[in-house]
Parts: C-alpha cells; structure tokens; sequence
C-alpha cells in the first residue's frame, strides 16, 4: 500500500503539485527505505538535493557598488526637470474668439469663391491619396496571378 502512496506522490512531483508535506515524506522514504531499480532514479534525486540543501556558503560575497544606478538616477531627474520646465514655458494658451474671427461673409459672391476654393483643395488632397492606390491595385493583380482564389 506505501508503494501505491509513493507513486502516487512521485505523479503529482513530476507535474508539479506537490506540497512541502508531501516532498518531505517522499525524502524521508527515499532515504530510509529499499527501493526497486525503477524508483533509484528518484532515490538519486532526493540525495542529491538533500545533501546540497545541507551545503552553506562560508566565504562572504561583496558586490561591488554600481555607478549605472546613480547616472539613472540623475538622468531621470534632469528629464523630470525639463519636462517641467517645458511644460511652464511652452503651454498653449487658450485662444479668444472674436466675431470678426468667425468667417462669415457678407458678400454672396465672396462666400461663394471662398467655397470653390475650400472644395478645391479638398480634392487636390483626395487625388493625391488616390494616386498611391495604383500601386495597390498592381500588388492585387500580382497577388491573383500567384494565388488563385475560387
């Protein structure tokens, strides 16, 4: 019946389930009993991390200090100050309306040019968009000639 246990166990060790209860009950069977040449494996295992949990450093370790830490520092202190500074000097500051600075046109011959113009440039700016198209629709028709679609 303590075989069955101690398979049992060893399954849930080998996925990782295991509690510290239940890896220090299979240490203590694996150190104390006999076990079958399909178990020395494990036997080998509990051994080994036994005997170099038991192994403590004696020399003390000094690491030396880091100067990376204090340019960090400093550099994140001087991008503090001058996002802070940039801040106070460079804000936007809010624009007044006036009514002269609505746009409104008295002249209906005026509105209407102003408008040409406007609707001009919108599609000036919408055929420049277009022209890059070309290139997409020849990447298309390439596209279709290598792969074929049905």
């Amino acid at each position: 019946m303590e075989s069955q246990k101690i398979k049992e166990l060893l399954e849930k060790y080998d996925a990782g389930e295991t509690s510290l209860t239940d890896e220090k009950a299979l240490r203590e069977y694996f150190q104390n009993n006999e076990v079958t040449d399909n178990l020395k494996t494990y036997q080998l295992l509990f051994a080994y991390s036994e005997k170099t949990g038991a192994q403590k450093m004696e020399r003390e370790v000094e690491m030396p200090a880091s100067k990376q830490g204090n340019r960090y520092l400093w550099t994140a202190i001087a991008a503090s100050i001058i996002l802070v500074v940039g801040l106070f000097f460079f804000q936007n500051k809010p624009m007044e309306m006036n009514q002269s600075d609505l746009g409104t046109i008295q002249d209906k011959e005026e509105a209407l040019q102003k408008s040409m113009e406007a609707l001009k440039m919108v599609s000036e700016l919408m055929n420049e968009g277009k022209e890059n198209l070309i290139y997409l629709k020849e990447f298309n028709n390439t596209k279709d000639k290598f792969i074929k679609t049905e």
